[in-house]
């Protein structure tokens, strides 16, 4: 395993701080926010073999899931981090975003 300096520690603890902002937020204004989103990410994890997080969450406020706000749209990476942690995704590589400007983003694969 490859041993972080102290830049990427502090780069790894900036990350983590800034997720459990946002999904602290996003659960003051909704009570239960990140537990609702983890189940429409669980929905659409049965149903989709490999996807990018934003086809997930598009797919959740299609469906009617409420995420319209940016600290709300920040908190889903809280929520793809408790998937794979808990099994239902795996990260398999690299995808497209073409919400972020083409940007690389995570590949999961549904474990479900």
């Amino acid at each position: 395993m490859q041993q972080l300096s102290f830049d990427d520690y502090e780069a790894t603890v900036a990350r983590d701080v800034g997720m459990k902002q946002a999904v602290d937020h996003a659960n003051e204004a909704v009570s239960g926010w990140s537990d609702e989103a983890y189940r429409w990410l669980h929905r659409y994890a049965k149903t989709h073999k490999q996807f990018i997080s934003e086809h997930a969450t598009a797919w959740a406020a299609e469906q009617g899931f409420v995420s319209d706000t940016i600290s709300k749209k920040r908190a889903w990476g809280q929520v793809f981090r408790r998937g794979a942690k808990e099994g239902i995704i795996v990260r398999v590589g690299h995808g497209t975003s073409l919400r972020r400007h083409r940007s690389p983003c995570p590949l999961w694969e549904s474990a479900i």
